[in-house]
Parts: C-alpha cells; sequence; structure tokens
C-alpha cells in the first residue's frame, strides 16, 4: 500500500503539469520581487529628485548632472506655481541664493538639454559669467561630448554626419519636432548641422542589437543628435520622437551629455560625468560583445577626425 502511494507521487511530481506550474510560481515570485524593489526604487527616486546633483561649483558657474525626463524650466505659469518639478523649481528650493530676481527663470540657464537627455548642465551664476559662456556657444568654441545607445550594429566605426537640419511644419506651432533637408518639402529654414560620431561598442540590449557610441555635435541644432542618428538609420535607443516605431520599450531615451568643455577668460571649465550606459548600470540589460574605442581614448580619437 505504502509503495503504491509513493509510486503515486513519484510520478505526478514527474509530470510535464508540475514542471509548469512549478515554472509559473517561480516567475510570479520574480515579479512580485520586482515590484517590491520597484516600490522601493520609487520612494528614492522621489527623494532624490528633491535637488539636483551638484558636479563643480565656483563663484562663477553651477555645474549639475540633469536627470533624463526633466524639463529645465517651464514658460506655464500654472505649472511653476504648482508642484511640476523642472530644473528652475528644484534649484529654487535648493539654491535660494543663486536666484536672480530680475530673470524670469530664476538662473542664467546659458545653454539647453533635452526634456529626455540627461547630463552636464553649466549654469553662470552672474552676469559677466553668462555673457562669456554664451559668446562661447555662439562662436562654436565649446566641445561637447554625448554617450548613445543607438539601435542596430552600425557598419562603420568613425562618421561624420553633414546634413543640415531645419523647422518641421507640420510642427511649426509646437517646436516638438525638427526635420532634416532631406525631406525637402517639409523642411523650412535649414542650416547646416554637423556631428561627429565614434562608436565605442557594439552589443546587445534586451536581446536587441544595440551600438553605443560618442557623439559630438559641431554645431548646435534643435534635437540634432537624435535626427542625424535616425537619419542613418540607427535612432537612439528610447527616441519616441524620431524612431519609425513607437520604441516604448526601454524606461528613458538613452542620450547623456558626458562632457562639456567650456574654454573662458573668466574661468575654464572640464567637466565630466560617470558612464550611466555601463552594463552594470542598466542592470546588465545591456550586454557587450565587442568594444571598439574605450573612453580613455575616444575623446582624442573624435577630436582628430
Amino acid at each position: 500500500m505504502i509503495d503504491e502511494i509513493v509510486d503515486r507521487i513519484v510520478q505526478f511530481f514527474s509530470t510535464g503539469l508540475v514542471e509548469k506550474i512549478i515554472k509559473a510560481f517561480l516567475v510570479l515570485c520574480d515579479r512580485f520581487v520586482n515590484f517590491i524593489l520597484s516600490l522601493c526604487e520609487g520612494n528614492n527616486y522621489k527623494k532624490k529628485d528633491e535637488t539636483v546633483d551638484v558636479l563643480y561649483t565656483s563663484g562663477n558657474f553651477l555645474v549639475i548632472n540633469k536627470k533624463h525626463d526633466l524639463l529645465i524650466n517651464s514658460n506655464d505659469t500654472k505649472k511653476v506655481i504648482s508642484s511640476f518639478k523642472t530644473v528652475q523649481t528644484i534649484m529654487r528650493k535648493q539654491f535660494p541664493e543663486y536666484v536672480q530676481d530680475n530673470l524670469t527663470h530664476d538662473f542664467y540657464f546659458a545653454h539647453r538639454l533635452d526634456f529626455a537627455t540627461s547630463g552636464i548642465l553649466c549654469i553662470p551664476l552672474n552676469k559677466n559669467a553668462c555673457k562669456e559662456v554664451c559668446q562661447v556657444f555662439e562662436e562654436q568654441r565649446a566641445r561637447k561630448y554625448y554617450l548613445a545607445l543607438l539601435r542596430g550594429h552600425t557598419d562603420f566605426d568613425e562618421e561624420v554626419i553633414d546634413i543640415a537640419i531645419g523647422e518641421d511644419v507640420r510642427f511649426k506651432d509646437t517646436s516638438k519636432k525638427m526635420c532634416t533637408i532631406l525631406e525637402d518639402e517639409l523642411c523650412q529654414n535649414p542650416r547646416r548641422s554637423i556631428t561627429k560620431v565614434l562608436v565605442l561598442d557594439r552589443g546587445y540590449y534586451n536581446g536587441k542589437p544595440v551600438t553605443k557610441v560618442l557623439l559630438r555635435p559641431i554645431t548646435g541644432r534643435r534635437h540634432q543628435l537624435r535626427l542625424h542618428c535616425s537619419q542613418i538609420g540607427h535612432v537612439i535607443v528610447g527616441d519616441y520622437t524620431y524612431s519609425l516605431k513607437i520604441d516604448t520599450s526601454p524606461p528613458r531615451m538613452f542620450l547623456h551629455a558626458f562632457r562639456l568643455v567650456l574654454p573662458n577668460t573668466i574661468e575654464n571649465l572640464d567637466i565630466q560625468t560617470d558612464d550611466p550606459f555601463t552594463e552594470k548600470a542598466l542592470k546588465y540589460k545591456w550586454k557587450v560583445v565587442e568594444q571598439v574605442n574605450s573612453i580613455a581614448t575616444a575623446f582624442d580619437i573624435i577630436d582628430s577626425f
């Protein structure tokens, strides 16, 4: 009798059905753990969002590491007076001593980063410093370097993209989208735009082919890097605006202002952040299979061509 019971138990646990039940249970456990972790990360994120990450500060400049999906400022007065978060509203609480009462947006925002782009933002703290930095940008003496993950594996290691960018007539009143001269009928007031591209790594993100690159814009058009990457057939991962198919699977757009060099007569600046697109930082969803150039040598290489 006992032997028969044992045999039936063994037969039960050896069936494919039990294996499927166990696998389903493990999946549910994994999802539950991830859900709890996301709640914890979410709470920490809200706390961190109350301050900006300062990379450098002096009597003339405050340099911060802007988070992705964060506006620098807003012209919408309802948003400004509400709990809506921007760099401006966060800094107003964190650095009330730097607020300029004569400025509409409280601070000297001498250059811009897109809402979805993270990275270095330099904020002059006085009028003279602002004038100096603005002149550096206007004369294209600023050296800006960005990190990005692009869809697909590029067939080049170095590239210079020279495609004029203008206003997309379909979005003329919103400024939400730009276009290139290749879209002739849609593109108004195109201006020459140049971007250097250097491949760092090739690999896979969530199992799909991706190339990690260092970008250096020589000019500074709105959405320049995003458009240029899209035009060569390698859209930035997570760029919902310029993807041929809506790219909603990634948690963000993988474009980051990595290094900024500002030569000026007041105080020369050369600021660099940590790399946010390492395998570890992206929780190993990004896996490198081929390293082409290291970041240690990448700046000299991209400056040379």
